[in-house]
């Protein structure tokens, strides 16, 4: 066998790998929202290794490596989902690095910034505006892609709300919309996790999130009712329960809340839940029972202790580390997306605090932690 020959079966053979690898990431993705997140980390784990190492086992060159390359850097955006819904924060964030400069050499844009935004996801309880920040660097990149209604629309507006800045999340709202619009259905996909989509339904339930949190829960309600309505026969359990949970949080936050119907959407929240268990679904009910003790005098106790299983121990800190160290060093990590804030920049800023209480952060004990949106 001559030495063409031999590189051509090797190519082949890696042709095969990468088909096999891309097929096992789009049933990963395709059940995120039904299976239970620990599957799913057990699932993409060896994908990350193998995508990693083939193109170096293989000797690829050219267009075989950037495929690859790109291949790792979905894999990489999608472990780094996993782990920040399972509550593994610093886990999460340096995925979400990785899979951004990965994604960026391999040439996508919009891959690049979708993980750029679950990296300002991390970053928001500690600084919205060093979130603000790194969203403007990953709308640079995002192009007129789904992913740009998703910078705005969940990540621009929710560091807003976490500021208290009422404007900038309407400002936020708009733009997602605006863009939403521009993109047609065909860049919509369907409700829950993706790669390189992003639904009405999504987008509703996260503006609803953020007007909730600046005291709007009134304007909120509109988008809940879409969301709700798209979700309904949708079969996504994970969107089913966050819907459920917005609700819950909105019936409490109005001018007159009602217990009743928050206790109501929050239990049907954590009836579907218990079939996938996740901290983020936890940290939801105790925020929301939190916010009902504070408007009603009543939390939903029974509903808290249910759930506090589902919350894992605190990830350990490397070796040698401190929390302050660490802090500087995201803060320090983050610095050079400064130039990537043009597109939120002019967003009217309020010095003014939420009407409603954001959700809580994470204990100190809880190094890289953040709550859920």
């Amino acid at each position: 066998m001559t030495a063409k020959s031999t590189g051509t079966a090797a190519h082949d053979t890696a042709a095969g790998l990468h088909d096999a690898c891309l097929a096992s990431l789009r049933a990963a993705v395709a059940n995120y929202e039904t299976v239970d997140l620990a599957v799913t980390a057990t699932a993409l784990e060896p994908l990350e290794e193998t995508t990693k190492t083939i193109p170096q086992q293989y000797r690829l060159r050219g267009r075989p490596a950037i495929d690859w390359m790109w291949l790792h850097a979905a894999v990489t955006t999608a472990a780094a989902a996993t782990a920040y819904d399972r509550g593994q924060h610093a886990r999460a964030a340096s995925r979400a690095d990785r899979a951004a400069s990965l994604a960026r050499a391999a040439g996508d844009g919009p891959l690049a910034a979708r993980a750029l935004a679950l990296r300002a996801r991390v970053v928001r309880p500690h600084s919205p505006a060093v979130a603000l920040q790194i969203a403007g660097s990953a709308a640079r990149i995002a192009g007129r892609s789904p992913t740009r209604a998703l910078i705005s629309g969940k990540v621009a507006s929710s560091a807003c709300a976490a500021a208290g800045d009422a404007a900038g999340v309407r400002d936020a709202v708009a733009r997602a919309w605006a863009t939403m619009a521009e993109l047609g259905e065909e860049a919509h996909g369907r409700p829950g996790f993706s790669l390189d989509t992003y639904s009405p339904a999504d987008l509703a339930l996260a503006c609803a999130e953020a007007l909730t949190t600046v005291g709007a829960a009134d304007e909120a309600t509109p988008y809940l009712e879409r969301a709700a309505s798209l979700i309904a026969r949708s079969g996504q359990t994970g969107m089913i329960v966050s819907v459920r949970m917005a609700q819950s949080r909105a019936a409490i936050a109005r001018a007159f809340p009602d217990r009743d119907e928050a206790i109501e959407h929050a239990s049907e929240a954590v009836t579907l839940a218990a079939r996938r268990p996740a901290e983020w679904v936890a940290r939801l009910v105790r925020d929301v029972s939190d916010l009902a003790e504070i408007r009603t005098g009543h939390g939903f106790d029974d509903l808290v202790a249910v759930t506090a299983g589902w919350i894992a121990a605190p990830e350990p800190l490397p070796p040698g580390s401190s929390r302050a160290a660490d802090a500087a060093d995201t803060a320090a990590g983050t610095a050079d997306t400064a130039a990537g804030t043009a597109d939120f920049a002019a967003m009217p800023r309020s010095s003014g605090m939420s009407t409603v209480p954001a959700p809580r952060r994470a204990r100190a004990s809880w190094q890289g932690g953040v709550d859920e949106l």
